[in-house]
């Protein structure tokens, strides 16, 4: 029920905004300014590529709210998460490049009896058809009256001007940019052959254009309840889309759906399935009572990358998140190297968050930086550098991220050294080197043996695994360093030898609680062929048996 705000009428001063000058913004219940939507529009300007909200509400005539707009901006980021009040709880558009990209954007908001146009720099971004969209018991209560009143909320955070502007000529409440025109709609979809969990429920499948949703299409096929069984959905409709043109399913019932495979065309041309954050699926396409699954005609929005398939969209959060949102897994391959057709790394979804000099990375968000690849603290290319960076707590510094070539060929090198049997004689004392022996001398740069701790008792990283920690340090990179298996080694010429964290936690790496040799006492007659004393440096310290002839060379 609407509530008449008699006397908040009398305290308040409105401002009137019968000029097209730009007026400053006042935000607060007290700033609320008089604006003809019946003849105008009205325009607010946003400098700059700020983070934080637009929020706008308006009344009518007789004061009583009919609707309000949240815009939730993230510097150059061309997603805009909205909200309208009593309308729809949130969804969100995509800003063209070039508006996206703009220092200055102004929005323009046109009203007319059943809808409302949001324009920004000239390009219509956002139209709302309320009778389509609108979720909101009682939004004809709020949505129905063209308002008489506009008021920046005391929430807006973004907006610098606002100006009376002309209404669109010509326009009207029923316009599109397209006409009408019959198109076919196929969907081909295979249920998870489980017997444990048969569906009972029905499909649904729903148009979505630039002008909203239309009317819900219910599968029918006789096979639509048979695990296993392909089924097909085709149907006609003549709504107008506009360019924006998605087809979602939904299900009827709580019991979930498993799809093993799900195709949908348009007029014979195939769709790809947009995968968003909130209703990714794990493994199989999964379809539940709290998701949907969307199909859309074009390229990914600029918020998503293509899978290997280039049958899904997956938003940039969710690729190398530790889960399979792809059909073909390939969101979680290559999380911790660059492909090699991308080295410079400007298309690196991967999780490195560390610099080539062991720093950790700090979020882009807290340096003011954002973007739909600017995900938490992963090293980025944003700028066309060289390679991908990350801030840092100092400044910024580079991220040594290693080539996918170079990842594998340690793989098959580890490969075929688990296969190979040398007996080398690792144990501790002996005859053996000093090298293989465990304990070190100076900075145990030359260390090779197989303590696999650190200095706290932590489990050691294999040196070719990007698992747990993401790091350079690879074999490859490092052929004369010895590093094998999860030994610990002094690769960089550190105090000693450490190695990688490899249970997960704190912290990354760290020292590893060798002890030092005992120094060789070349004097005493057992020491006398000791390769200290020798010179020799094959660790060789036994006695050589100089009648043998093999050995007369020998120094």
């Amino acid at each position: 029920m609407k509530v008449t705000l008699a006397l908040a009428a009398i305290l308040v001063a409105y401002v009137a905004a019968d000029s097209h000058d730009w007026q400053e913004v006042s935000r607060g219940f007290g700033a609320r300014f008089a604006l003809d939507f019946e003849e105008n529009s009205m325009e607010v300007l946003v400098q700059g590529q700020p983070s934080g909200l637009l929020a706008t509400s308006w009344y009518t005539k007789d004061f009583n709210p009919a609707g309000a707009m949240f815009f939730l901006m993230r510097g150059a980021s061309p997603t805009i998460v909205y909200r309208a009040n009593w309308c729809l709880e949130q969804d969100q558009f995509t800003l063209p490049s070039e508006v996206a990209s703009a220092q200055t954007r102004r929005w323009k908001f046109t009203f007319y009896s059943g809808s409302l146009h949001v324009m920004c720099n000239g390009e219509e971004v956002l139209h709302l058809v309320f009778e389509e969209v609108c979720t909101g018991e009682d939004w004809r209560e709020y949505w129905t009256t063209i308002p008489s009143y506009a008021q920046f909320d005391a929430m807006d955070q973004v907006s610098d001007k606002y100006r009376q502007a002309d209404k669109p000529a010509g326009a009207t409440d029923s316009e599109d940019e397209t006409e009408d025109e019959t198109n076919q709609y196929r969907v081909i979809y295979t249920l998870l052959d489980d017997e444990d969990a048969p569906s009972t429920s029905p499909q649904y499948i729903t148009i979505k254009g630039t002008n909203g949703q239309t009317e819900e299409y219910e599968c029918n096929s006789e096979n639509f309840r048979i695990p296993g069984a392909e089924v097909e959905c085709a149907f006609e409709s003549a709504v107008k889309l506009g360019n924006y043109r998605c087809l979602m399913l939904r299900t009827g019932g709580s019991d979930g759906l498993d799809f093993v495979k799900v195709e949908v065309y348009m007029n014979n041309d195939q769709l790809r399935q947009t995968v968003r954050a909130s209703t990714a699926g794990r493994k199989y396409l999964t379809l539940d009572d709290r998701k949907t699954l969307e199909f859309c005609v074009g390229d990914c929005d600029d918020d998503a990358a293509k899978c290997s398939d280039g049958q899904q969209c997956l938003e940039y959060i969710l690729w190398c998140n530790g889960e399979y949102d792809c059909q073909d897994w390939s969101d979680e391959k290559n999380c911790s190297c660059l492909e090699d057709d991308d080295l410079t790394g400007q298309y690196y979804k991967g999780n490195v968050s560390i610099t080539a000099s062991g720093s950790q990375c700090v979020t882009w968000e807290s340096k003011n930086r954002s973007g739909p690849k600017l995900i938490n603290n992963y090293c980025r290319n944003p700028d066309d550098s060289d390679q991908p960076w990350c801030y840092t707590s100092t400044g910024y510094a580079y991220c040594d991220i290693p080539e996918c070539s170079e990842v594998r060929e340690d793989e098959e090198d580890n490969g075929d050294q688990e296969d190979e049997d040398d007996g080398e004689d690792h144990q501790e004392g002996g005859n053996g080197s000093d090298k293989t022996a465990n304990c070190v001398r100076s900075n145990g740069e030359d260390y090779r043996g197989t303590v696999s701790r650190t200095s706290s008792g932590l489990q050691c990283q294999r040196w070719d695994s990007m698992s747990p920690n993401v790091h350079g340090t690879t074999p490859t990179r490092n052929p004369e360093s010895g590093l094998e298996e999860n030994y610990c080694r002094n690769p960089d010429g550190s105090e000693g030898p450490w190695c990688w964290n490899g249970e997960g936690t704190s912290p990354q790496w760290e020292f590893c609680d060798i002890p030092e040799c005992d120094e060789v006492d070349c004097s005493n007659e057992e020491n006398r062929y000791h390769h200290e004393c020798t010179g020799d440096d094959s660790g060789d310290d036994t006695e050589i048996d100089c009648a043998a002839e093999e050995n007369w060379d020998h120094y």
